[in-house]
């Protein structure tokens, strides 16, 4: 729990992301080595195989790979045969352990820990003067960073036949090549993921002599780095991502009315907004290349993290309602002609600067990527100077409207017309919303859009269902009212929850006839349009009360997903006299030709209800 408060508390103070994330420098390397082992192939395992090829992907400590096949998210690990040996040649995977995503706790991926084995057995036939040639992908994780790898291989296949192959057989890695290739003969022992391979033959690792196609632009001093950070503070200004934040930086630039006939105070207002904004810049990246220099996070390591990004939108979202005229904000308020007592000008321009900031560096632009990849790698001081020039040429053009007041008559005079661009930037809020929520895991998608409706509601109540004319208690149990019903959503939708392994398995008829009349089995009927049947996944077949009656009945389980037609799912839902969902059907091992039925909602008593009937009747 700790963990996960510091994120949120160092989210609300540091920057977006960027498109690089560099956690290593280009000379070191990714984290990890690669390398091949051969071995002799028993022929009661593969006849007609002279030897087994191992290609080891060995990460360093605390690094993890995804397997080939990740599940929903991460990136596959993939040995691509190249050439005329691609069609004679058969690549084989390891199986991967399934665990919570690091990036997406919600997410169960299929992930590789430790060295891991990627296995080619070689035909008789192949020795003769043939080179093996393929190309190796795969991303290597840590619990910050992640870092993608490609790069081509080669092994010299005459080797197997010049050298003397050791039996694989006593290996640690053994179990895994039989888990990998089916119908072998042997039930793969437990892996822990911790034992080296054996010394390699051939020893690859990723020590690469880079070549960059604009060496003009590689940083290789402190000097250059201000300079090109000093730039590319300019030009984030005006990249595509800087959308978001137009809204905060035109409103500024909008003059009140209070200043309309008085030309001096006019421009004085012009100057100490301009001021203040880039004030909040600069401390923005003060904040910033503290946290970074101190802790070593990544730029952009905040956007890894999804409740992170949930708060943004929430922020984000609350700053578009203001615009149309729910409530005014006490400090961040960006309507023209506020009525709040509490608002004041400079804090207001000071906290703005700073949220623009954090808004308008999700991305990256020129310069800025080789910048960071060097300055990352740099002592703490460096990188605290080099993220501060980034700041100051972020805030550059508004240090300049502050040094040339004149500007505010290239302004438009203030009008009816303010109240359409508030509105107008209101929506470019609610679009920026929607760009974030879709930077989120899908499982988070719908929960967030509860809470942005709540949050919508609980803004309404704020900002209409009160007024100065009520009495403070009135006025402040409703407010506390709606802040409650937020803060109680918040914590309800986005709990942190444990993690179960995974218990259900998807149906297809091969499951199915695998566990009838071998096994005690629940198998569950649902699909994302029944409403009802995601209402029994929340509150009734929820991971914690599925393991505690799995181990109670000895029961396993199998869903039938409808979401897409399902010829097979359909058939079976027809054959347990079913046409609708929710439906779920108790299968006992010792009479399996008659199920028991559960249709539509019901309660976890009547299901264990169910269970006790159906089993403890079994028993003699």
């Amino acid at each position: 729990m700790k963990k996960h408060l510091l994120k949120i508390l160092i989210f609300l103070v540091v920057a977006g992301c960027c498109c690089v994330l560099p956690g290593h420098s280009s000379a070191s390397g990714p984290p990890a080595r690669t390398h091949w082992q051969a071995f002799e192939l028993p022929s009661d395992h593969r006849p007609g195989y002279q030897g087994l090829l191992i290609f080891w992907i060995i990460p360093d400590q605390d690094i993890y790979t995804y397997s080939h096949d990740p599940g929903p998210g991460g990136y596959p690990t993939a040995l691509e045969i190249l050439g005329v040996l691609s069609e004679e040649l058969t690549v084989y995977y390891p199986p991967g352990k399934m665990l919570p995503d690091p990036f997406e706790p919600q997410e169960l991926s299929s992930l590789y820990l430790g060295p891991t084995p990627v296995f080619i057995p070689v035909p008789e036939d192949l020795t003769s003067g043939q080179t093996l040639e393929a190309r190796a992908s795969f991303l290597l994780c840590s619990d910050r960073n992640c870092w993608p790898v490609s790069k081509e291989v080669q092994y010299d296949l005459d080797r197997l036949a010049l050298e003397s192959l050791p039996n694989p057989e006593e290996e640690s890695w053994w179990p895994r090549w039989v888990a990998s290739v089916p119908g072998e003969k042997e039930s793969p022992a437990p892996w822990t993921g911790n034992s080296e391979p054996a010394a390699p033959l051939l020893e690859e690792g990723f020590l690469f002599e880079t070549r960059s196609f604009t060496p003009g632009l590689e940083v290789s001093s402190a000097a250059k780095a201000a300079l090109l950070a000093i730039l590319a503070g300019l030009i984030l200004n005006f990249m595509p991502c800087v959308l978001p934040v137009i809204s905060l930086k035109l409103r500024g630039m909008i003059p009140d009315s209070a200043h309309d006939q008085d030309a001096a105070a006019k421009r004085k207002a012009f100057r100490i907004h301009n001021l203040f904004f880039a004030l909040g810049m600069l401390l923005f990246f003060s904040i910033l290349s503290v946290i970074i220099s101190l802790t070593g996070m990544a730029w952009g390591q905040v956007f890894q993290n999804p409740i992170a990004i949930v708060i943004l939108a929430a922020v984000v979202f609350g700053l578009g309602l203001s615009l149309f005229g729910l409530y005014d904000l006490p400090i961040i308020d960006l309507k023209a002609g506020s009525s709040s007592p509490k608002k004041n000008p400079n804090l207001e321009a000071l906290s703005t600067g700073m949220l623009a900031t954090l808004l308008a560096t999700p991305c990256s632009g020129p310069f800025l990527g080789g910048v960071l990849a060097w300055a990352l790698t740099q002592p703490p001081a460096t990188i605290a100077f080099v993220l501060l020039c980034v700041g100051l040429g972020m805030a550059s053009p508004y240090i300049l409207m502050f040094f040339f007041p004149f500007m505010v008559k290239f302004l438009p005079k203030p009008g009816n017309w303010t109240l359409y661009l508030e509105k107008g930037l209101g929506f470019l809020l609610m679009a920026t919303c929607i760009y974030l929520i879709a930077l989120l895991p899908e499982t988070l998608i719908m929960q967030t859009l509860i809470m942005f409706w709540i949050i919508g509601l609980g803004a309404w109540m704020w900002g209409k269902w009160t007024s100065l004319s009520q009495t403070r208690l009135k006025r402040g149990l409703i407010r506390g009212i709606a802040i409650s019903m937020m803060i109680l959503a918040a914590f309800f939708l986005f709990k942190p929850r444990t993690y179960y392994p995974a218990i259900w398995m998807a149906f297809d008829e091969q499951k199915f006839h695998q566990v009838w009349g071998e096994e005690n089995f629940l198998i569950e009927f649902t699909a994302d349009w029944c409403p009802n049947c995601k209402f029994l996944e929340k509150t009734v077949l929820t991971p914690p009360f599925l393991d505690r009656i799995g181990q109670d009945y000895d029961l396993v389980f199998l869903k039938v997903d409808l979401t897409y037609k399902n010829p097979a799912g359909e058939e079976m839902l027809r054959a347990l006299d079913s046409m609708s969902i929710p439906l779920v059907a108790i299968f006992r091992k010792d009479e399996p030709h008659s199920p028991l039925i559960l249709r539509d909602l019901f309660t976890r008593n009547q299901l264990l209800n169910a269970l006790d009937n159906e089993f403890r009747s079994s028993k003699p």
